[in-house]
């Protein structure tokens, strides 16, 4: 007596481990699956992986010029010298001019020129001579030295002034008043001059 076939044997269905988590479907070929993301573990946090998770940092910035906020102490103090140095250049050449006018004008008809010609050849040579610390060259001359030359000229010219200007009295006229004048600009321009050194 021959028996029936048996039924072929089912495969029993995988059966998920947790009961939330999904079947794991059989690989096709034909319809490949989708990456899944692994899981998040808190036993294992994400680490950085380096400059790509965050934007890097700035460079320091490149060192310019330093600039100086206090005062310019050099530069205020040289202005002050040049302009003290231009006073006193002016004032010594208006001396000089107002002297020959002095020397050239008429009292009574006669100038000093014809009165006092040695004297007036004088003065106007201490005035030349008190011009030397003005010069720019000094005519090789230290600062020191060219003022010294500068004052004698200057004291040549005061001596004139007191031996014929005051002394005769000559003061109280026009021709005493311009060469008084220019007498007072040429020695302050040396003194002024001398401050500016």
């Amino acid at each position: 007596m021959s028996q029936p076939p048996y039924p072929p044997p089912s495969r029993p269905e995988p059966r998920p481990e947790h009961p939330g988590a999904r079947a794991e479907q059989p690989y096709d070929p034909a319809h490949p699956g989708h990456a899944t993301e692994p899981a998040y573990d808190p036993a294992y946090p994400p680490q950085p992986t380096g400059p790509m998770d965050g934007s890097a940092p700035a460079p320091p910035p490149l060192p310019g010029p330093e600039v100086s906020t206090g005062p310019r102490v050099g530069a205020r103090a040289r202005s002050s010298a040049d302009r003290a140095a231009l006073t006193a250049a002016v004032l010594g050449v208006v001396g000089f001019v107002l002297l020959v006018v002095g020397l050239s004008v008429s009292t009574v008809g006669i100038t000093l020129w014809t009165a006092v010609p040695a004297w007036s050849v004088f003065a106007v040579l201490a005035a030349l001579v008190a011009q030397v610390p003005h010069v720019p060259s000094r005519g090789g001359l230290s600062r020191g030295q060219a003022w010294q030359v500068g004052a004698a000229g200057a004291g040549g010219l005061a001596l004139f002034w007191l031996l014929v200007v005051v002394f005769p009295g000559g003061g109280a006229t026009d021709r005493g008043f311009v060469l008084t004048l220019a007498t007072a600009l040429v020695a302050g321009g040396v003194w002024l001059r001398r401050r500016g050194s």
